[in-house]
């Protein structure tokens, strides 16, 4: 079985100058929990997931080692400031991204070695879909186990 089997081609795309805030606004529309980060000759530059928007809710370790004063009572930061982050801010540059005929056995090892739930799949430096955890568990589980 390849990733072309079990991969998503209506996808998400984001861009790296999309503001935390509208990225945000797209995952809840959209219904999706990560998106592939692409410049505008939609070659692949990062992913965002929900875990990057949400840690881009707090500061960096070195925004606060700048001003640890700043972020003592997480209980008056009811509401953190995110108007300036983009996506480019937040994303994730690690990368780990298949072709449409990588094994889904490759794949769900490297998901299962790098914690990574996410991966894109590329034809040269094209997105052309993405396949996530939960897709590469059932492909696994019912090609091979049941």
């Amino acid at each position: 079985m390849r990733v072309r089997d079990v991969m998503a081609t209506d996808i998400l795309r984001v861009s790296p100058g999309l503001s935390w805030r509208e990225a945000a606004r797209l995952f809840l529309a959209h219904r999706v929990s990560a998106a592939p980060v692409v410049d505008s000759a939609g070659a692949l530059v990062g992913i965002l997931s929900e875990k990057d928007l949400f840690r881009g809710l707090f500061p960096s370790y070195a925004e606060w080692m700048a001003a640890p004063h700043a972020f003592r009572d997480f209980e008056e930061m009811e509401r953190p400031d995110v108007s300036e982050k983009t996506a480019s801010e937040v994303m994730a540059r690690r990368l780990i991204t298949a072709s449409p005929d990588t094994p889904v056995l490759k794949v769900g090892a490297l998901m299962a070695a790098s914690g990574i739930h996410h991966v894109p799949v590329v034809e040269g430096t094209k997105v052309i879909g993405m396949v996530n955890r939960g897709s590469i568990y059932r492909a696994i589980l019912q090609t091979y186990f049941l």
